[in-house]
């Protein structure tokens, strides 16, 4: 949630950039679900931001209709609700259709991807956008880029991982291309809302799981129950959410109302990729306290885990036409930064 005088500012400076007259000639309104629950750091204020933001610089001319987790439809039902055009949007992560469209898994978190300045630039600047959405286009749904994270965390697991022997036989949650990679692990991998991971950890149905960043892990509590947290996250450096809008709804909009959505999307990535960083070392800080091991995994099994990746991301190009189109993009992409991210690695 932002502060009135921050939202006030920054809906002066949105609506400077739109024609005034064209959203005064117009009205439109738009019900959206989030995948999260909106107190949630990241996912859930993101959404909240997002919609105190449109809501402000709008003047009136275009009113979203925020509903959190499970409000409407059930979490993992939000896309085919907005395909339909039973619920107008949705607030989400393109990881959560990896089943139905397995090439949208790289919009939304690459294993040994890019950070998340390069991420945004291939969406932006390298073409990634342009794919995304004739991916979406073809099903009747429309995605606006819309949130920013740092990297996740490794996970969170019962015992200590220090070898691939470790990972044999777990059962897991995980999510998107992750997912496939701790499969050729050895391990068993399900995918579960965010709120159906604390009880199946809790009551053992799962061994372990992946969220996200501390301040979101935090507050989910996942340290109450396991010991062991793995720092940085091989599997996703950065991570990207998406407005979905069902097309017929966008396509009824006026250009106006458009490029508002687009541009107060643009700058929650902004605001919620700095939202959190302190947030997140205060996060490691409390985990620690509570008596978790903040651990690292060994580099031997870092190389295992990448080549595993490797073999993944080779698997989906030769069994799908559009996850090899999305995978050459960001390829080619981050080759042709190759002499300048390296400078700028630590």
């Amino acid at each position: 949630m932002i502060s009135t005088m921050k939202t006030a500012g920054l809906a002066v400076a949105l609506a400077g950039l739109i024609s005034t007259p064209l959203l005064a000639q117009e009205t439109a309104s738009l019900t959206v679900q989030s995948a999260w629950p909106l107190t949630l750091p990241a996912s859930g204020r993101d959404a909240q931001h997002f919609t105190d933001t449109i809501n402000a610089a709008s003047g009136g001319a275009l009113e979203v209709d925020l509903y959190g987790a499970g409000k409407l439809v059930p979490t993992l039902e939000i896309f085919d609700a907005v395909q339909r055009g039973t619920l107008d949007a949705g607030y989400t992560s393109p990881l959560y259709v990896a089943g139905k469209f397995p090439a949208v898994q790289l919009f939304g978190g690459v294993p040994f991807g890019p950070n998340a300045i390069e991420y945004i630039g291939w969406i932006y600047n390298g073409g990634g956008l342009d794919i995304w959405r004739d991916i979406y286009g073809q099903q009747g749904v429309v995605t606006i880029p819309c949130g920013l994270m740092e990297p996740e965390a490794g996970g969170w697991y019962k015992n200590p991982i220090e070898s691939k022997a470790d990972l044999e036989g777990l059962k897991l949650r995980f999510a998107g291309l992750a997912g496939e990679v701790m499969k050729k692990m050895g391990a068993s991998v399900v995918l579960l809302s965010g709120g159906d991971i604390y009880p199946n950890l809790e009551r053992g149905v799962i061994d372990g799981t992946e969220f996200s960043m501390p301040a979101i892990d935090k507050v989910i509590g996942f340290d109450n129950i396991v010991k062991n947290y793995y720092l940085p996250g091989w599997h996703q450096p950065a991570a990207i959410n998406e407005l979905i809008v069902n097309k017929a709804k966008w396509d009824g909009m006026s250009d106006a109302q458009r490029a508002l959505i687009e541009l107060t999307c643009r700058e929650t990535m902004l605001w919620g990729v700095t939202s959190t960083f302190r947030e997140n070392a205060e996060a490691v800080t409390a985990f620690k306290a509570n008596g978790v091991e903040v651990r690292q995994f060994p580099p031997a099994l870092i190389e295992e885990f990448r080549t595993a990746t490797g073999e993944v991301m080779q698997e989906q190009a030769d069994k799908d036409e559009s996850f090899k189109r999305v995978w050459e993009s960001l390829q080619a992409y981050r080759a042709g930064n190759a002499d300048w991210s390296d400078t700028r690695s630590n």
